[in-house]
């Protein structure tokens, strides 16, 4: 998305909201969080984020922990890379934002719309979907099984692209 305000801007916006402290920005992440690192990055842990918008953010590697977002609006938004464990997503807009190689599981997404998104390479196993929209969401490489209750949203081409699970694997850390 061209019109994404950078990293930094985004940062500043997040402090002048008050939803991280003031100071000196701290540099980007070299990989995605992990709940136990020691420096994190931007943390939402134990947090309820509701009522706001975050459209055209850069904010890849984020770390959303045992959280509850509600009403929240990323549209257009890069959370690449993030890590969403654990949470609870409802009435939440990710249209056409990028979730590319994101691990989303164990959260529950209830009335999220990831129209337009970019899911490629995300995990999906543990996860939870109520009257989620995935209209025009690329989930190339998307990792998910096929117990999935949504499966009869996705359209043919989604579920021929998806990275197909055998088992939903090991639960994520800090459950």
């Amino acid at each position: 998305m061209s019109d994404r305000v950078s990293y930094e801007e985004s940062y500043r916006l997040l402090q002048s909201q008050g939803f991280l402290d003031a100071g000196d920005i701290p540099s980007l992440p070299a990989r995605a969080p992990h709940f136990d690192d020691e420096q994190i990055g931007i943390s939402f842990f134990r947090t309820r984020l509701a009522d706001v918008k975050l459209d055209g953010l850069t904010l890849p590697r984020v770390f959303f922990g045992r959280s509850e977002i509600r009403n929240v609006s990323f549209r257009g938004t890069d959370l690449s890379e993030s890590t969403a464990n654990w949470n609870d997503f409802i009435d939440v807009d990710f249209s056409g934002a990028d979730l590319s190689r994101a691990d989303l599981r164990a959260s529950i997404f209830d009335r999220v719309s990831f129209r337009g998104a970019n899911l490629c390479g995300v995990d999906l196993r543990w996860a939870t979907f109520r009257k989620c929209d995935f209209t025009d969401t690329d989930m190339t490489g998307a990792k998910a099984t096929r117990a999935f209750t949504w499966l009869l949203r996705l359209s043919r081409h989604q579920r021929r692209t998806i990275d197909w699970q055998t088992d939903s694997g090991p639960e994520p850390d800090g459950g």
